[in-house]
């Protein structure tokens, strides 16, 4: 693995920033009210509460081990042969990973917008640009994340801005009265999707980011931002489209832009929103690769990971055609296999580093 790549805290903020709405904006609204139904928003809330105590535990991993990442943890911790399997599996859930999210831009694209096209063209189509990233460098995919981020960020505004005249609170009313299981569950779901698999950063950071003052302050904040977002898109979606519209459809918040008609002179802006949208999927998807090829890598004791590249590339685009055989098993494997399987590598893994860290320090003292 080549160990001379470098990132600024910007530009992990960034990637933070990206990696948590990625999907998310897209995919959280129509779960979180088919589930939560008017109180949507409120599970989002819940979800910035929990995912904010779990970015700290997360920084203190961190800080425990400033010059490691997942790999050099699972040797370090677990010895050879367990920590090699640790890592593989860590592997798998990073690929796996990739794929559902190859698959969900591949599915949108020819469902919303190029009806004609065939799937597999457009996963090959994204993948390639997600692999030709990664074999540059994490230095370039971060740089591109500040050359977009800009204009993510401005789009985002402009759908939210322009959707608050036709919000009608009816739609989301009674307030708080869903049941807190049903609240609770959504909130779940979120951190699933938006939170549990920041633990791929982990091959990032904080090994490979330079000026680590005031961490938990700017990496929090950065979070938040995020989940603000989601709950944004969430609220918006229910109280514009209404909760029953918006969990029937598979992408609300693409429907919710193609009802703006900004002041009756700029009409069809849900493609180049759409635009947005697409950004923040490929900036997940790359890191969810980064992480895939870079621990492979140091797994096989490579001296670079460029060569895993194209062959994992491949395997990705194969893989994101038999992860999901419809949307409608889509729909229910993430809000039931995925949650799980999320939290075990966004939950229970870290909880084991810790106890292992604990059991360590216990040894060392006797």
């Amino acid at each position: 693995m080549n160990g001379k790549e470098e990132i600024n805290m910007r530009q992990f903020l960034l990637f933070l920033f990206l990696f948590v709405i990625g999907t998310s904006i897209l995919l959280s609204p129509s779960t979180l009210a088919y589930v939560a139904k008017e109180s949507a928003w409120l599970s989002v809330v819940g979800a910035i509460i929990i995912g904010s105590v779990f970015i700290l535990f997360f920084l203190l991993i961190s800080i425990w081990y400033p010059e490691q990442n997942i790999v050099d943890l699972n040797r370090l911790l677990f010895g050879k042969w367990v920590g090699t399997v640790f890592s593989l599996l860590f592997i798998l859930f990073a690929l796996v990973s990739a794929a559902t999210v190859l698959w969900t831009i591949g599915n949108f694209m020819i469902t919303q917008m190029l009806h004609e096209t065939p799937q597999p063209f457009t996963h090959m189509l994204f993948m390639f640009v997600v692999i030709y990233g990664v074999y540059l460098g994490i230095e370039t995919i971060a740089r591109v994340s500040e050359l977009f981020f800009p204009y993510v960020a401005l789009l985002l505004l402009v759908i939210f801005l322009f959707s608050i005249p036709s919000i009608d609170l009816n739609y989301i009313k009674p307030f708080f009265n869903t049941g807190t299981q049903e609240i609770a569950k959504s909130a779940w779901f979120d951190l699933s999707v938006s939170t549990f698999p920041l633990v791929v950063l982990f091959m990032v950071y904080p090994k490979l980011v330079q000026d680590k003052k005031k961490v938990a302050r700017k990496v929090t904040l950065a979070y938040i931002l995020g989940m603000l977002t989601i709950l944004a898109a969430t609220f918006i979606t229910t109280s514009v489209l209404g909760v029953a519209y918006t969990s029937h459809h598979l992408y609300p918040t693409y429907v919710l832009a193609k009802t703006l008609n900004i002041e009756g002179l700029i009409q069809r802006v849900e493609v180049i929103i759409a635009v947005s949208w697409i950004l923040t999927i490929f900036f997940k998807l790359s890191l969810y690769f980064y992480a895939a090829v870079t621990a492979l890598s140091q797994v096989l004791k490579m001296k670079s990971y460029r060569s895993l590249t194209f062959p994992l590339g491949v395997f990705v685009i194969a893989l994101s055609l038999i992860v999901y055989p419809s949307s409608i098993y889509a729909t229910e494997w993430n809000q039931t296999t995925w949650i799980y399987y999320s939290a075990t590598f966004g939950v229970l893994y870290p909880l084991l580093i810790a106890i292992a860290t604990f059991i360590r320090k216990m040894l060392k003292r006797y």
